[in-house]
């Protein structure tokens, strides 16, 4: 009788067993297949391109060509192409997400003033304008002014060193460009002394020590330190 209840026991354990892998894989299949037709979220947006009159730009006349992309939830994405009239050559791509959309108010008709007004100054002193557009970073010591120089005899705007998070100071009547930018320990100014070209003759730099009265000088010729020194700042 005692063989007789384990056995009954054993195939009673052995069944509630099988019921419970049985289940788990059941379980199991109609987890995956629900995931599986899970819609991912939609995210629509609208396109548009806007052509601006023909303008003069260091000497040559030029156009505009800016291409939207707005998104229903919010947000924008500009491609800025600038041409020349007449050779439709292309002296400038820049592709940009603003952080405010207000600042480029695409419906305005004095969008493109605004535009040309807002990008272009002379940064190098060679008589010519360059184009400029400020990066937001996630903080503004990640950000960046953005300079590109124009290339008079390339005929384009190319990408130049002096993009900083900050444009100091623009000294016309001397030729000097100030820049500044900072982290957690330092900060950093850079004075760029131009030739009447548009070349750089030299670059000052000044690094200052945060909770420190001193500033490391490093002059620049050429890439080559001429000149370092440090000093006690005045009060």
């Amino acid at each position: 009788m005692k063989k007789l209840t384990y056995i009954f026991i054993i195939l009673l354990t052995a069944s509630c067993k099988n019921a419970l892998h049985n289940n788990f894989h059941a379980e199991k299949i109609v987890l995956t297949d629900t995931v599986a037709t899970e819609e991912l979220p939609e995210y629509k947006a609208d396109t548009l391109s806007k052509i601006s009159n023909p303008f003069l730009l260091n000497k040559l006349l030029c156009y505009w060509e800016h291409f939207f992309v707005i998104y229903h939830y919010g947000g924008l994405e500009i491609t800025m192409k600038l041409y020349d009239y007449k050779s439709k050559k292309l002296l400038l791509k820049y592709e940009y997400q603003p952080k405010y959309e207000e600042d480029y108010d695409y419906k305005s008709v004095a969008y493109f003033d605004s535009i040309n007004k807002r990008h272009f100054d002379d940064f190098n002193f060679d008589g010519y304008k360059d184009f400029t557009i400020y990066e937001y970073g996630s903080m503004p010591m990640t950000s960046a002014t953005v300079i590109m120089l124009f290339n008079n005899e390339a005929k384009t705007f190319e990408h130049s060193e002096l993009s900083a998070p900050v444009i100091e100071e623009i000294d016309s009547v001397n030729k000097i460009l100030t820049t500044h930018e900072w982290d957690m320990e330092n900060a950093y100014y850079k004075k760029y002394h131009f030739n009447k070209n548009g070349k750089i003759n030299f670059i000052e730099n000044y690094t200052y020590p945060n909770d420190t009265a001193i500033v490391h000088y490093k002059k620049i010729i050429n890439d080559k330190i001429v000149e370092q020194r440090t000093e006690t700042i005045k009060e």
